[in-house]
């Protein structure tokens, strides 16, 4: 009775309207979330296990870091053009961007590649050559579960990010207008993110467009059917 009330909270959480493209949005897979603007699923016991570990290392570091707010900015907000972002943490002295994350992991030697990918878009929008991922393993019970990554970049590189960025935003609002996440980019075909692929609730229906994008027969006559229960773009999927 009170998990179905906690997945309805999150439910809420996850789904209201927020002004804007979130970078959160479009540095995994913006195709999923594409499909999570237009579909949205129940969410589950994992979710809600995310969620909850999440939210309990950022709000434990950010009270820490209160005794200094001449220092650092809490959930910094970022913007460019409709690009929203909220950064966990700004050292406003050192201008670097902090992401805090944690991992069922005992120890990790680099950070998983998308907490890179998500501290590069605000390195992107704040134009900083440094910023830090902070990761709390949660698997280690003895000498460091937390560490500490510092990753650099150019100025063309945070050029290219950024052009990434607003490309990925115009196409998820596309895909949305037009009930077609077929438009959005997808991560299938990249080997450091697409593990993600496995658990996602889209996995199908993106599955069906990818094989007709790669027989080169994705076009207005072609229909399919997949299940599901939204009308999406060319493809129809139909609940079976």
């Amino acid at each position: 009775m009170i998990l179905e009330t906690l997945y309805d909270a999150l439910y809420e959480e996850y789904n209201q309207t927020r002004e804007g493209i979130h970078v959160s949005d479009i540095t995994l897979c913006p195709r999923e979330a594409c499909f999570r603007r237009l579909d949205p699923k129940p969410l589950t016991n994992t979710d809600l296990n995310f969620f909850t570990s999440g939210k309990a290392i950022h709000e434990a570091i950010q009270s820490l870091v209160k005794k200094y707010p001449g220092r650092f900015e809490i959930e910094k907000e970022v913007r460019h053009g409709e690009i929203r972002g909220h950064i966990d943490l700004f050292d406003k002295t050192n201008h670097i961007p902090i992401e805090a994350k944690s991992a069922r992991v005992k120890t990790m030697s680099e950070p998983k590649a998308h907490y890179l990918k998500q501290l590069e878009g605000y390195m992107a929008l704040t134009g900083a050559d440094t910023g830090i991922i902070l990761v709390q393993c949660l698997l280690n019970y003895e000498d460091k579960p937390f560490l500490e990554f510092e990753h650099h970049m150019t100025e063309e590189q945070r050029h290219n990010t950024m052009k990434q960025l607003e490309e990925d935003a115009t196409m998820l609002k596309c895909g949305i207008a037009n009930v077609d996440p077929s438009l959005v980019r997808h991560i299938n075909y990249d080997l450091t993110l697409n593990w993600k692929c496995r658990y996602c609730p889209y996995a199908k229906p993106c599955e069906a467009f990818r094989v007709l994008e790669n027989a080169g027969k994705f076009n207005n006559s072609k229909t399919v059917e997949i299940k599901g229960d939204i009308h999406v773009g060319r493809v129809n999927v139909d609940k079976k």
